[in-house]
């Protein structure tokens, strides 16, 4: 089946799908977008995705969005490197970690420290986005418990809450980096150094298969 996937650099989203592809082995025609083409929303693409939004993978039957859906529909498609477990017990776990991160870790980092620091308001409120970077780590906690007595979130082998998980986390360390940020000593940009079983799954996470292929170009600088 020949896949096209619509994508903007940058976004952690769109970054899940092509690391879960990459690391599948599975080929695909890339669709770049630049900002502009996804905020003009043109009559074309909103037939691809009526939300407007990226990732989208265009497969022979038609359309998935939503990042988390098109890691699900990989996963059937292509079962030979399972992303989703084996057995019924590791589906569920797997699911878990997926849904906490989702849940419980996601937008503390997108809502409170990304979005400002990207547009520019962190320094509007210094005590803010120190309280942020504060529950930051614990809201990591759970993740530094489970990656202490294993090598990945939910067990020993890569899965989908891996994948799901890191994208959000880089981006956080990316914006952490910015001096702003450092300024404002929010201290996230070296997450292994308060939480060691962290920092040493990122390292792991960056030699997997198909994640230098797939690491968003505008953060390499």
């Amino acid at each position: 089946m020949d896949y096209e996937l619509f994508w903007v650099s940058g976004s952690p989203y769109a970054w899940r799908v092509q690391l879960a592809l990459g690391y599948k082995g599975v080929p695909y025609i890339s669709r770049r977008m630049d900002s502009a083409q996804l905020a003009d929303r043109s009559p074309a693409f909103l037939e691809l995705n009526p939300r407007g939004k990226v990732p989208v993978l265009k497969t022979g039957h038609g359309t998935i969005y939503e990042s988390v859906a098109i890691i699900a529909f990989l996963d059937r498609a292509h079962p030979a490197v399972p992303l989703f477990g084996q057995t019924a017990q590791e589906h569920g776990r797997i699911w878990q970690r997926v849904s906490e991160f989702e849940n419980y870790t996601r937008d503390l980092f997108a809502l409170e420290i990304v979005r400002p620091l990207l547009r520019g308001h962190a320094k509007d409120d210094p005590d803010a986005m120190r309280a942020s970077a504060s529950r930051a780590y614990d809201a990591l906690g759970w993740m530094e418990r489970a990656l202490t007595v294993a090598h990945y979130l939910a067990g020993d082998d890569l899965t989908a809450a891996d994948i799901i998980a890191l994208p959000n986390i880089q981006m956080l360390r990316r914006v952490a980096a910015r001096p702003e940020a450092i300024e404002m000593a929010l201290s996230l940009e070296d997450l292994g150094a308060r939480l060691p079983a962290l920092g040493a799954w990122l390292s792991r996470m960056e030699t997997m298969r198909g994640y230098d292929a797939a690491y968003p170009p505008h953060w390499r600088s």
